[in-house]
């Protein structure tokens, strides 16, 4: 089969290897779109790596290397059952539509039996999806909606990090929300702030084209933060008050700093992007005791698939899709770097 390999940092390339075998317990999928996350290309660049499951007190986690030698890319993908593994539990078919997450945790460690699997000390990451085919256990296997299209469904994992957000934002009914980055995620926390009941929402974001898209999916004000004075727009916006839901998703340290300027009294502020390693935010300690303000950050998406597939077909997903045949996968990836699109998918 094809598959899209990281043969070293900096290089991609599309070779031909044996296609995986479902050993006990796991499901053979055909897959139909993979999505190229954020992350994707830093690790294609080596800017990130894999990071420790915990550390001792007072340290931070520290990132490694990506394994060495050849890695097949890619964490969000859909597709279609051709294989059943022997063991499989669950009411699985051959033919049925699905998606998947790429993390199987062990159920048996500290963190696992706290309520805390996406700290699991003992996690598996399958192999990569930008592939031909590919294969996972079947508790990371989740059935999409018989109607729902199959590029729709491969939003299924950025989706989950969208839910998992909002669970940590806790929007009431009547909120002002500002999210800082319009790219994929920043665009479905916006829709599902709404649904939340988000009175006001403001979308900061550099590039046009993602504003565009902010306001038709129902931003009431964007702002371009490069030209524009966010901080004069948002006091305007918010009649001097500042925002009770602050979420960061363009991964820009000094943002995550801004936002604590830009909230309201007792306001939630999130950090829901991914960071470089060695960043920090200085905080404002008189703002954080004035403010009374709350700092989350995100990580991955724990117990969040299952409602993440049943609010696939309430969003409007089809605008940030933009799909790149497999062999085109480099210039998919210079896009993605560009700005260009929101959620770019390869199909196989």
């Amino acid at each position: 089969m094809r598959a899209v390999v990281l043969k070293e940092i900096g290089i991609l390339e599309i070779q031909d290897i044996p296609e995986p075998v479902p050993e006990q317990g796991e499901i053979k999928v055909k897959i139909a779109y993979a999505g190229i996350c954020g992350s994707d290309p830093k690790i294609v660049d080596g800017i990130i790596g894999i990071s420790h499951p915990a550390g001792a007190i007072g340290e931070p986690q520290k990132p490694t290397p990506m394994p060495q030698g050849p890695k097949i890319l890619g964490h969000e993908a859909s597709g279609t059952i051709v294989q059943i593994g022997k063991g499989v539990k669950g009411n699985f078919k051959v033919g049925q539509h699905v998606a998947m997450n790429f993390r199987n945790t062990c159920g048996g460690c500290y963190y696992c039996q706290n309520k805390m699997e996406h700290f699991c000390e003992r996690v598996i990451s399958y192999s990569g999806v930008m592939a031909e085919y590919a294969v996972f256990n079947e508790n990371l296997v989740y059935p999409l909606p018989d109607d729902l299209p199959l590029d729709e469904g491969a939003l299924l994992e950025p989706l989950s990090i969208a839910v998992h957000t909002l669970d940590i934002a806790r929007i009431k009914v009547g909120d002002s929300v500002i999210i800082t980055g319009g790219g994929t995620i920043g665009l479905l926390v916006l829709q599902l702030a709404i649904k939340s009941g988000a009175s006001k929402v403001l979308v900061s974001e550099p590039i046009a084209e993602k504003r565009q898209m902010a306001k038709q999916l129902g931003a009431d004000i964007v702002v371009d933060p490069i030209h524009e004075d966010l901080l004069a727009i948002s006091n305007k916006f918010t009649n001097g008050r500042g925002f009770n839901v602050c979420i960061e998703e363009s991964g820009i340290p000094a943002v995550t700093r801004q936002l604590i300027l830009l909230a309201e009294r007792c306001a939630n502020i999130v950090w829901a992007a991914t960071y470089q390693s060695g960043s920090e935010a200085g905080v404002p300690l008189e703002y954080m005791y004035s403010k009374e303000l709350s700092i989350h950050s995100v990580k991955l998406a724990p117990y969040s698939f299952p409602r993440a597939v049943q609010m696939l077909p309430k969003l409007d997903l089809k605008p940030l899709i933009i799909i790149y045949p497999l062999n085109e996968v480099v210039s998919a990836f210079n896009a993605h770097k560009k700005g260009k699109g929101i959620k770019i998918l390869l199909q196989p």
